[in-house]
């Protein structure tokens, strides 16, 4: 194998531990797949893979550096991802208080509405978390080699990262898409729509503590 893919192996072991830790994006996608459907649930795991790239680009090019060390910045995207957490996580617990928890889609056809919904909820999920770019700023360096291209390795553990996102999210959607036709009843919905509230609102909580 040549040296500098081994580099690549180590990245993509580090990436696959982190994506495999229970998150928001995994609360999001498993719930979607649950009582909203497959194309909601297919549009947020594209979402997350787009936000993840804007990081990936970031980091390339200097922008993750930048909002790392400018306090203000940080913060205000910390701010602004626990925001739209809460907001999701209140969406959910008007949900749960309704007479009927809300189906918003059947889980076979596709709809464009329903896609962008989902894409919509994942990317802003992905792209408001200043973590993910904390991580790549940091891991970044660590696993580019000397006397290779900086820019071009960045690029290669952006896709490594990208396609291991997707592997990992799209198994959860046929998983929780497959769940659907047992879990998908009112009263294990207003479960489902608790659990993944108090998610939200614990992340948002924790990005709100953050020193």
């Amino acid at each position: 194998m040549p040296q500098f893919l081994l580099p690549v192996l180590a990245f993509a072991t580090t990436w696959g531990i982190l994506v495999l830790t229970p998150g928001t994006e995994t609360a999001l996608v498993i719930r979607l797949g649950i009582s909203v459907g497959r194309t909601t649930a297919t549009g947020a795991v594209l979402g997350i893979a787009t936000g993840l790239t804007l990081w990936g680009f970031g980091t390339a090019f200097g922008l993750s550096a930048l909002i790392s060390t400018s306090r203000p910045l940080f913060l205000g995207l910390e701010w602004a991802c626990a925001g739209y957490l809460l907001y999701l996580a209140v969406r959910l617990f008007i949900n749960v208080l309704k007479a009927h928890p809300q189906q918003a889609e059947a889980h076979g056809g596709y709809t464009p509405q329903a896609f962008w919904s989902g894409f919509q909820r994942g990317a802003l999920t992905t792209a408001l978390n200043p973590l993910v770019g904390v991580f790549d700023l940091t891991a970044f360096p660590q696993f580019i080699p000397p006397g290779v291209s900086v820019l071009s390795y960045s690029f290669l553990l952006l896709i490594v990262q990208v396609i291991l996102t997707l592997l990992w999210y799209f198994t959860l959607v046929i998983m929780a898409v497959s769940l659907s036709r047992f879990l998908a009843r009112p009263a294990i919905i207003r479960i489902l729509d608790t659990l993944t509230g108090l998610v939200f609102v614990f992340f948002a909580v924790r990005l709100l503590l953050n020193p």
